[in-house]
């Protein structure tokens, strides 16, 4: 009886194995909406530049608790997979009724269009770092920008090889920059993230900068709320009853901090002096140094012996006068 089925649940390979012409990619669990049975798909890719006619494999399935439900071989024939094509996930390895926490593949040998038999188990297979998820919101981006759903990743190089923004790995043996998965190219997608980021720092730098348009101070480093109608209002009542700052104060606050209007922080003005008293003039010469007590004797007597000298001059130039005649 043919039934469809269902995504489950899957998920990607966390290791590859190095020098292999085929690469483990994922495996998907399907669930049959008729009978509700669990089939188990395996995806595979070819990194080699011969196409590949068929493949076998050793898997090993778990259940939640850890235990081996089914092992066993299967044999991917009749296929035809040039270099970076995908195959196998349209035929399911083993149909369980039994949910599968785990999945275990090795490669076994491949077969090449020339009829050529390799065999893969020499190869060894290393874990993989897990790729690095791309926050929420560059990730929201970065999806608008290439058209697809699945762009939740940094791509990024690896000692191993690349990561794509999708989550695919890509060996050194791939030898490419074009993700055989999404189609995206590594190098346009880091160019494209760039970007992204430089915009996004400039933005927040313009916004940190950015002077409020309520009351005109430049607030640094924090977001300051827009003020309601009272508080206007209440702003610019307190700016008309103000008292008007001295030219000394005026002087100081070039070089001081400017308070907005709605500042809670900024300074009062000073209270009046109720009881003002002038300060007492000193007394003439009282605790003056002796060249000060000169300086002011000439001062107080300079006019008077001017004017005596300028009389003696004008009565002499007179008798001259008279005698001369």
């Amino acid at each position: 009886m043919e039934q469809n089925f269902n995504l489950l649940a899957q998920s990607r390979a966390n290791y590859y194995t190095q020098g292999s012409p085929v690469q483990f990619v994922r495996v998907e669990l399907l669930k049959g909406e008729e009978t509700g049975e669990v089939a188990v798909c395996l995806t595979f890719k070819n990194v080699s530049s011969e196409t590949i006619t068929g493949l076998v494999v050793k898997y090993k399935c778990k259940n939640r608790q850890g235990q081996v439900i089914c092992e066993d071989q299967y044999y991917y024939e009749n296929i035809s997979a040039g270099q970076g094509d995908l195959f196998g996930m349209d035929d399911a390895v083993y149909v369980s009724n039994e949910p599968v926490g785990s999945v275990d593949v090795e490669l076994d040998q491949m077969f090449l269009q020339s009829g050529k038999a390799v065999a893969l188990g020499e190869y060894k297979r290393l874990r993989l770092p897990a790729p690095r998820e791309l926050p929420a919101a560059l990730a929201k981006q970065l999806c608008e920008s290439t058209g697809r759903e699945d762009m939740k990743y940094i791509p990024q190089v690896i000692e191993q090889g690349w990561y794509c923004a999708c989550g695919a790995f890509h060996p050194k043996e791939e030898n490419t920059v074009y993700c055989s998965e999404c189609g995206c190219d590594r190098i346009l997608l880091q160019n494209t993230l760039s970007g992204m980021l430089q915009k996004a720092r400039e933005e927040q730098a313009a916004a940190k900068a950015q002077p409020d348009e309520a009351d005109g101070t430049r607030v640094i480093g924090q977001t300051v709320p827009a003020m309601t109608d009272q508080e206007r209002f209440a702003a610019a009542y307190h700016s008309r009853n103000a008292a008007p700052l001295d030219e000394e104060e005026e002087e100081e606050d070039d070089n001081t901090r400017v308070y907005g209007k709605n500042n809670a922080a900024a300074p009062s003005a000073p209270e009046p002096q109720q009881d003002y008293e002038p300060e007492e003039e000193p007394e003439e010469n009282e605790g003056t140094a002796p060249d000060d007590v000169l300086a002011a004797n000439v001062i107080r007597w300079a006019p008077p012996i001017t004017v005596i000298l300028c009389a003696l001059v004008i009565a002499a130039t007179v008798v001259y006068h008279l005698v001369v005649q």
